[in-house]
């Protein structure tokens, strides 16, 4: 890298602030900037409020520089909590505070108007009529704005030309997808769950895809994409931009202990980008998310599985239902369709695999045997391994 970049991360407990001070050593021209939070006041940290002031004041006489994250969504109640707890902490020891709720940003700007934002704009003002008037709105309060993993690359490139004030994006950390304040996990536990934070995996029924990281904690439940966003090979391209700020999140998967080190020569200089083993040993794929979008419009053919899609004329339905080595449930999406000796069906899984089958019979959802359907009847036929929901059907017709 011709220029470093400011490397801004997370540390959750003081083994990690130990290895980030070796590391600090070693490469003590590059500029680290360290994010600490806890339980009451972030959204995933399950960091003691004591434990965050002591890292804090080890990570100053250390000199780095320290901020504290306050970015929980909460509704009222909680709210004027949280704010009781801002009230009793030692502001003055933290550079700055990154907030998103705009409640805790009005709360800061008037009540602690002395006190630094880096403001977080990652859900949300994706547009530079946005972006201005917060900048505008907190004036020389503001810090930074935390942008959005959403914007393209020349989306990036064109509000750093018109923005003055600095900006930030994640190069590196899981996506969120949702977010509720409710708690959907724990319902499903058999026992009583006594910790306060569950993690589980999930699948979608919309597609073929599964694995999506779940969390459940104090502020509700969240799901990231089954993909990770990976920016690390464009740390000069995106600095050249402007854009020197660029984040780091290692508080997942274990992490920080496979990748820190690695990480921080990257933006020492020390080593590239392909001599990183986040690549090999990253338990999820890797993705470049919408930071090598041009145009707004390729974006719809990717939003809708292709293999679920009728394709032709012969189209059937689709499978809506498996009753595993027994059968499955065919909604007919066409005008009608009859049924003659050993008809041969084509099944295209949503992964898209293609299966011929030989349908021997169709029974109504009542179970009489039918050889014709209309459109919308759901009809059973012979189960077929590896057929799931979302499989579309169509007529092999006889030659």
């Amino acid at each position: 890298m011709n220029k470093q970049s400011r490397l801004v991360t997370y540390i959750e407990n003081f083994s990690e602030l130990e290895k980030l001070i070796v590391l600090k050593a070693l490469h003590s021209e590059t500029p680290v900037e360290i994010i600490v939070g806890a339980r009451e006041l972030t959204r995933y940290s399950k960091t003691s409020l004591e434990e965050m002031l002591e890292l804090t004041q080890q990570a100053k006489k250390n000199n780095f520089e320290v901020v504290l994250e306050w970015d929980a969504l909460n509704q009222e109640e909680k709210f004027l909590s949280t704010c009781s707890v801002i009230d009793r902490l030692p502001l003055h020891d933290f550079k700055a505070i990154r907030v998103q709720d705009p409640g805790a940003v009005e709360y800061i700007k008037h009540i602690y108007p002395w006190l630094k934002i880096q403001l977080i704009l990652e859900n949300g003002n994706h547009n530079l009529i946005g972006l201005t008037k917060w900048s505008e709105y907190l004036g020389k309060q503001c810090e930074r704005l935390v942008l959005s993993n959403e914007l393209s690359r020349e989306m990036l490139r064109d509000y750093a030309k018109v923005l003055t004030i600095p900006l930030e994006v994640l190069a590196f950390g899981r996506i969120l997808l949702f977010y509720s304040p409710r708690k959907l996990l724990s319902p499903l536990e058999k026992k009583n769950i006594e910790s306060k934070s569950i993690e589980a995996s999930g699948s979608s029924e919309e597609s073929p895809h599964s694995g999506f990281p779940l969390i459940e904690n104090t502020h509700g439940t969240f799901m990231f994409n089954v993909k990770d966003l990976y920016l690390l090979d464009h740390l000069d391209e995106i600095r050249e931009m402007g854009i020197e700020h660029q984040r780091v999140d290692l508080r997942f998967d274990e992490s920080f202990d496979n990748y820190a080190e690695s990480v921080f020569n990257l933006f020492s200089g020390k080593v590239s980008e392909s001599e990183l083993p986040i690549r090999k040993m990253h338990p999820r794929p890797l993705i470049k998310g919408f930071y090598n979008i041009n145009k707004t419009d390729v974006l719809f053919t990717k939003l809708k599985n292709k293999r679920i899609q009728r394709l032709d004329q012969n189209y059937l339905g689709e499978i809506v239902d498996v009753e595993r080595d027994q059968q499955l449930a065919l909604l007919i999406k066409t005008n009608g369709f009859e049924m003659g000796s050993l008809q041969e069906i084509k099944m295209i899984t949503p992964e898209g695999k293609e299966k011929m089958v030989q349908l021997s019979w169709m029974k109504s959802s009542l179970g009489e045997s039918k050889i014709f359907a209309q459109k919308n009847d759901l009809v059973l036929i012979p189960y077929t391994n590896g057929v799931t929901v979302k499989t579309q059907v169509y007529l092999n017709p006889k030659t």
